[in-house]
């Protein structure tokens, strides 16, 4: 009768442990693919195009006068940044830089999201996308961990077409678990 009755606490035990334990609910390969494409429209296509979309101006900002020329002559240097605190929800602290000089040009992204499913970590890697070509990076985070268990990644390629509106194109997003 001890042995039941052990037997029954420790089958008893151990339904409780693995009911308690919650795996990742958002952790699918899927989602993870689109949240890096979307991260990588907004934080470095989205800069890119402003290459183009950036309109010549003058303001006025306390007394000062600022132009942005666009001209492929001129240099041309922005930054952007990203920010919200949220008690509930995504929480984000993400910069990204332009730069252009002449017909050089350079984007680096880095930065952090949060929330209370994951953590993520977003990059361009060494030394940036450069010319449209380089690498967009994201690390995935348990909430409240240090060390990385996925990433994602989207590598952009100059787009020689002389038609495209853009002078780059994106390959595949590629999503992995360390």
């Amino acid at each position: 009768m001890k042995k039941i009755a052990l037997y029954f606490v420790l089958i008893l035990f151990a339904f409780v442990a693995f009911a308690s334990c919650k795996g990742r609910e958002w952790d699918t390969h899927d989602e993870m693919k689109a949240l890096t494409g979307n991260w990588a429209s907004e934080y470095v296509s989205d800069v890119l195009n402003k290459i183009f979309e950036v309109e010549d101006s003058t303001y006025k900002n306390k007394g000062r006068e600022y132009t942005i020329t666009t001209s492929i002559k001129d240099t041309l240097n922005m930054t952007f940044s990203w920010h919200a605190t949220k008690v509930e929800g995504d929480s984000i602290d993400v910069h990204a830089t332009l730069m252009q000089i002449g017909d050089s040009s350079k984007v680096i992204v880095n930065g952090y999201r949060y929330s209370d499913d994951f953590w993520a970590h977003l990059y361009t890697t060494d030394p940036g996308i450069i010319n449209y070509e380089g690498k967009f990076r994201v690390d995935f985070f348990e909430t409240g961990k240090t060390t990385p268990w996925a990433w994602g990644e989207i590598t952009y390629q100059r787009d020689r077409d002389e038609y495209r509106y853009n002078p780059y194109k994106r390959c595949d997003t590629q999503v992995s678990r360390y």
